[in-house]
């Protein structure tokens, strides 16, 4: 069903885009004196959730690179998020698999809702 692997890449583009705004921005925020610290299961369910939403598409992504990206960005940000955990290491790795996944998501978006818009849409867009 092409609406929900669309959906899947709206969540997974959403998701990717929230986590490079929380690893870019919350070391500034930590800076200033308010009281937060970084919470390591914060990292870690944003990797989660991604897993799921890329074990979800990979049953319909067809193209080898674009899955073969997705896989490797989850995997960069899972590797980061557990590195963070066990060891309280931030690893700069998170960046470059949100960044892959943006991008990835990004793909596969257009990719699919190409393939699913009327051919008419434009003579009835207008039509009164």
């Amino acid at each position: 069903m092409k609406t929900k692997q669309g959906l899947l890449d709206v969540l997974g583009l959403s998701g990717a885009t929230l986590c490079a705004i929380h690893c870019l921005f919350f070391p500034l925020i930590a800076v200033i004196p308010i009281g937060f610290k970084h919470n390591h299961w914060i990292d870690l369910i944003f990797a989660l959730v991604g897993l799921m939403i890329i074990t979800r598409l990979s049953k319909k992504i067809k193209s080898e690179t674009l899955l073969m990206l997705l896989w490797f960005s989850i995997s960069l940000v899972i590797v980061s998020a557990c590195l963070n955990l066990i060891s309280s290491y931030h690893s700069r790795l998170i960046y470059l698999g949100s960044l892959g996944l943006i991008i990835g998501h990004f793909i596969n978006y257009k990719k699919s809702s190409r393939n699913h818009v009327p051919k008419n849409l434009n003579q009835n867009f207008y039509r009164k």
